[in-house]
């Protein structure tokens, strides 16, 4: 039997325990089926460590549910970015996390034999020149060390010290990182450099701010990679109603998120059904870059001539957008914020007066049912609604109906 360890090896599996457990659903431990429920009981406890200002329970009979509560407008930091904070590690990567740039910080650069002689005498250990290697690479790409050749062999030293080199940089650089690591994607980056200086963010709150956003990051990283290079990507999906997961190979294109809901969705082209589709990046396993698409620049114009026809994220059928035709009554002497309503909120709709108090709405939709919340929210006012797709207008008409009844029953003694 395993021992409980409070870091863990995979940020993905504790990506999907904080979003399951605490962010989308109050579940109990009854209710957790996909491993044992030690596995489930570890990860608690973990999490009730990292989280523990923020955590609650909810008692039902002898059951438990544990959720967070959290409030953007009053937190200086995202505190879901402890998570990133609980990678393991060996004793090999703290010790020479610590040796290696006090030994590269005498200005000379050294041999990675010359290196293993100073770590032994430093730090009494004596780990392998490949695994100090490694290391060293891994700072060079970080850009904490400098390589360079000298004859036969390299030699390593050390990276600029911004702190030293600008001292009148840090003052500046404080105020725009805090605003980064609360506002950016990938603002676990801006929280750690603050850590590094011992700063907090003293400027900024953000209210409305999604703090779970920092979840995704590790599967958005690849993804805008991919795009940026303009290659394939081999993604992991679970499926949100049989929670079973299944690879798909895609030709990412755009990132959208949502005003709604804070969700992110990346479109992209699949090579199985030859079609364009949109993934939720918080259903997204794992991301793995490919080899370049030769035709990403005709899949990406395939977009952009697609996308004024999107409602949100669904492109139902890519070859015939339907019409939607809704109109609206309002008082226009005291109701003009409806109208604003449909201009900002229409989405390239074009907005028609037809005569006093009367507006018409028109729009076409690659899938119109995507709009139907939308028209709903001026129930009331809507004097007209059509659609080509007799299903969608008939659905508008029957949700009526529905309310209308529920609510003269309602009103009956």
């Amino acid at each position: 039997m395993s021992e409980y360890r409070e870091l863990i090896r995979q940020f993905d599996k504790i990506r999907s325990y904080v979003r399951d457990f605490y962010i989308y659903g109050f579940k109990t431990r009854e209710d957790f089926r996909e491993k044992s429920g030690r596995t489930y009981d570890n990860h608690r406890r973990r999490m009730e460590s990292w989280f523990s200002p923020y955590i609650r329970t909810d008692q039902k009979g002898h059951k438990k549910s544990v959720f967070l509560t959290l409030d953007s407008g009053r937190m200086a930091v995202n505190p879901l970015y402890q998570a990133w904070r609980s990678k393991t590690f060996t004793d090999n990567d703290i010790s020479l996390r610590f040796l290696l740039p006090d030994i590269l910080s005498q200005g000379r650069f050294l041999s990675v034999e010359a290196i293993a002689d100073q770590v032994q005498k430093q730090g009494g250990c004596l780990p392998d020149t490949q695994t100090i290697r490694r290391k060293l690479a891994f700072y060079e790409k970080e850009g904490l060390v400098i390589r360079k050749k000298e004859g036969r062999q390299y030699l390593y030293g050390s990276g600029a010290n911004l702190a030293l080199s600008h001292p009148d940089l840090l003052s500046p650089l404080w105020m725009a990182v805090s605003f980064f690591q609360g506002a950016a994607p990938f603002g676990f980056i801006g929280s750690t450099i603050l850590d590094f200086w011992n700063k907090k963010n003293e400027f900024f709150r953000f209210r409305g701010d999604y703090l779970v956003h920092t979840l995704e990051d590790e599967i958005l990283l690849p993804i805008l990679t991919a795009i940026e290079e303009k290659c394939q990507v081999l993604l992991t999906v679970k499926s949100a109603r049989n929670r079973r997961a299944g690879d798909v190979i895609v030709t990412p294109l755009r990132i959208l998120t949502s005003t709604q809901t804070g969700r992110r969705y990346v479109c992209a082209r699949r090579h199985d059904s030859h079609r364009l589709a949109s993934f939720r990046l918080d259903s997204i396993h794992s991301a793995r870059v490919l080899e370049p698409d030769p035709c990403f620049d005709k899949y990406a114009q395939i977009f952009l001539d697609t996308f004024p026809y999107i409602w949100g994220v669904s492109f139902g059928n890519p070859q015939k957008p339907e019409s939607v035709t809704m109109e609206i009554c309002l008082d226009e002497k005291e109701e003009g914020y409806i109208l604003t309503r449909l201009e900002r909120e229409g989405r390239g709709g074009s907005l028609k007066r037809l005569e006093p108090g009367v507006y018409e709405y028109r729009r076409l939709c690659l899938d119109p049912w995507e709009l139907l919340p939308w028209a709903k929210s001026f129930t009331g006012r809507v004097r007209s609604f059509r659609c080509s797709d007799r299903g969608v207008e008939k659905r508008f008409w029957d949700d009526m109906d529905l309310m209308e009844a529920c609510c003269l029953s309602s009103e009956q003694p």
